[in-house]
């Protein structure tokens, strides 16, 4: 007993003597600990909410910034001779600004992509439109976005930019309406082809009923009457809609016997409302 005794005294005695190391060592490790556990409640909260690749970064920034903090507080400990807090805090924020004017662009993407993954204006999956880009989400990173367009091709968009420009997303539309613009001759019945192409249009189980699609003359041309048809549809079958209504409006076109043309464009447009 008296030996277990002196032991634990030589121990307390030691700790005494090197009190500053054993404090700096206490506060790596519990810097170490702390950012563990952060990391883990980090990738918990964020799963199935961001891409994995994203939680991976975010949690192992917010580690090394705790670890930082850890190691600092180890320097104030120790009062190694020469070398104070104040003075690492003044070196560390000149150097944090020499860092941030040549890195400017990435931490305005990297700030860019938290905010993006805190208001969530899209998710993977999702099908957006950028500045004529077009395409599926793949993956949100905290320095830029990727998608992939209908083409197959992967695009890279810097969040920065995506944060602060105009964004569609399709997917986020509970309804989408399908507008299609052709010509008819002057000599054929208007009302015969406007009343047909609506009711072909209604026939289709993925057009809605409310709003229902609309056929009207919008224009009179040299070479006959321009008439846009409108219809609206489900977001998830958007794309049927907008492959098929071109062949619907030229069948009942065909069988009426009556010679058409179209324009290069089909315009749509989204809606939120419910599908009906």
């Amino acid at each position: 007993m008296i030996i277990i005794l002196q032991i634990l005294e030589n121990i307390w005695n030691l700790i005494i003597q090197f009190e500053n190391i054993f404090g700096a060592i206490v506060s790596i490790a519990i810097a170490l600990l702390l950012g563990k556990y952060i990391s883990v409640i980090i990738r918990r909260r964020l799963h199935e909410k961001v891409p994995p690749s994203t939680i991976q970064n975010v949690a192992k920034i917010v580690y090394y910034i705790i670890l930082l903090i850890g190691i600092a507080v180890a320097i104030r400990i120790l009062n190694i001779p020469g070398v104070t807090l104040s003075e690492l805090l003044v070196a560390g924020g000149f150097a944090g600004i020499v860092i941030g004017l040549a890195a400017q662009p990435t931490l305005s993407n990297f700030i860019a992509g938290i905010l993006l993954m805190t208001e969530r204006p899209f998710k993977i999956g999702d099908f957006i439109n950028y500045s004529g880009n077009v395409g599926m989400v793949v993956d949100v990173g905290l320095l830029s976005t990727k998608i992939q367009s209908w083409e197959g091709y992967y695009v890279r968009i810097p969040n920065n930019e995506l944060f602060n420009s105009p964004l569609i997303n399709y997917s986020n539309s509970k309804a989408r309406l399908v507008r299609v613009q052709f010509t008819i001759p002057f000599e054929h019945d208007l009302k015969k082809v406007i009343q047909e192409v609506q009711n072909k249009l209604n026939e289709q189980w993925y057009v809605l009923a409310d709003p229902g699609p609309v056929v009207f003359p919008i224009q009179f041309n040299d070479n006959g009457i321009l008439i846009e048809a409108r219809a609206w549809t489900s977001g998830n079958t958007w794309f049927t809609l907008y492959s098929q209504m071109p062949s619907l409006i030229e069948e009942v076109l065909k069988n009426l016997g009556v010679p058409y043309s179209y324009p290069r464009r089909i315009l749509t447009e989204d809606r939120d409302i419910i599908n009906k």
